[in-house]
């Protein structure tokens, strides 16, 4: 029998910039973590040329990819600084998918990386708790490291 390999948790964590060994900082109180992959396209309608009265046909071009991350949890007033220097700024963010096994860290099975633009973050307060989320532009390709 084979079951999928599932994860618990992701760390998202972003990126110091530093040469030769960048170093990353987990964002912490981010609990949910959604990454959207998306192919662009561009829709043309073809006609038949042995049927010139019929209903044209659609064709699809593909005309680039994206991916987005939105993260969301609660807020850390501790990294309000980091957040804020990184608010239009093109930086490496990776991304741990880990399972819970008995420990204080987890085991991560997968990671998957990529430079990004943090382009939104909102707070959110309520009388039981301040929330926030940010959304993550991805530049170029997310880079995943699968497990083997």
């Amino acid at each position: 029998m084979s079951f999928p390999t599932e994860f618990d948790f992701v760390l998202v964590k972003i990126g110091d910039g530093a040469e030769p060994t960048e170093a990353f900082t987990l964002l912490c109180g981010l609990e949910n973590t959604t990454i959207n992959e998306t192919v662009n396209t561009t829709d043309r309608f073809r006609r038949d040329c042995e049927k010139p009265g019929s209903v044209p046909k659609r064709a699809s071009r593909v005309t680039g990819e994206q991916w987005d991350i939105t993260a969301s949890g609660v807020v850390n007033l501790d990294q309000i600084d980091l957040l804020n220097a990184a608010k239009g700024v093109e930086k490496n963010y990776e991304l741990e998918f880990g399972r819970r096994d008995g420990t204080d860290e987890g085991e991560i099975i997968a990671t998957a990386t990529g430079s990004a633009i943090l382009t939104s973050r909102t707070i959110n307060g309520t009388q039981e708790e301040g929330t926030m989320e940010i959304t993550l532009t991805g530049q170029d390709v997310l880079t995943w490291d699968s497990p083997s």
